[in-house]
């Protein structure tokens, strides 16, 4: 199952990827953001920084390219989680915009490129979602997810003004809602100071799914296996074919 973990800042996030470690199976690899990697981090995040909307523009687009890397580093793997995708990169360069970050032409160019260079490989021809079986929205109010901002104590986090945090929130809300018709969203609340319990919750819808996949998968092969032995009668079955599969050729 290919899933993104979509949610704000403070929404629990990094905290659900190391949970699902120890509750899903060892074939998940798991991605992590990397958004402290970043050389415009610390800076960008401050709102007393000199050239405050280039340092930004740099940091949104610097997040794209090392999103969509990751994302094309993994896009052959059946069982991969991230923390944080490319659908995450327009909330972030929305929401700088509103506060004044970017400005107005960076932020026009950098929606035109992701609405015509990115979007469309996550999709096919006919825009169907083709890269995530599912997008796990970890939606949260803004207040908790503030209070869980200054608790973990990331300096630029906590040194950015609280009016930020509050639109990224919404712009997150806002983007859940363009994005739902061609993304599969889970939406969980994630208000909930239980992260165990809340892990524990998808671990079982995710194993759920992932036994719904592989009956899907069994079931097209048989009926391909069927069609191909009344069509040609006079071919034997694979010689990989399966004990299972053979049994239902009988």
């Amino acid at each position: 199952m290919r899933i993104t973990i979509f949610g704000t800042t403070g929404a629990g996030k990094t905290t659900l990827l190391k949970n699902l470690k120890k509750l899903l199976n060892e074939s998940y690899v798991y991605v992590a953001e990397t958004s402290l990697e970043c050389p415009y981090y610390e800076q960008a995040y401050n709102d007393n920084s000199p050239n405050l909307q280039d340092l930004n523009y740099k940091l949104d687009l610097w997040m794209l390219a090392d999103r969509m890397r990751s994302f094309k580093d993994y896009a052959n793997n059946d069982y991969v989680i991230y923390d944080r995708s490319v659908l995450d990169s327009m909330v972030f360069a929305q929401t700088d915009h509103s506060y004044g970050r970017l400005n107005d032409v960076d932020y026009e160019v950098f929606k035109d490129y992701f609405m015509t260079c990115v979007l469309p490989n996550l999709f096919d021809k006919d825009f169907h979602n083709k890269n995530f079986d599912i997008a796990i929205y970890l939606r949260v109010s803004p207040k908790k997810a503030i209070e869980r901002v200054v608790k973990r104590g990331r300096v630029p986090e906590f040194s950015t003004n609280k009016e930020f945090w509050y639109n990224l929130a919404s712009s997150y809300d806002l983007w859940y809602e363009a994005y739902k018709e061609i993304v599969p969203f889970w939406v969980i609340d994630a208000n909930n100071d239980d992260p165990i319990q809340c892990a524990k919750q998808i671990a079982e819808k995710i194993n759920q799914f992932d036994k719904q996949k592989i009956i899907r998968v069994l079931i097209v092969t048989l009926c391909l296996l069927l069609l191909n032995s009344i069509i040609c009668p006079a071919l034997s079955p694979p010689a990989n074919l399966t004990t299972a599969s053979a049994f239902w050729l009988k």
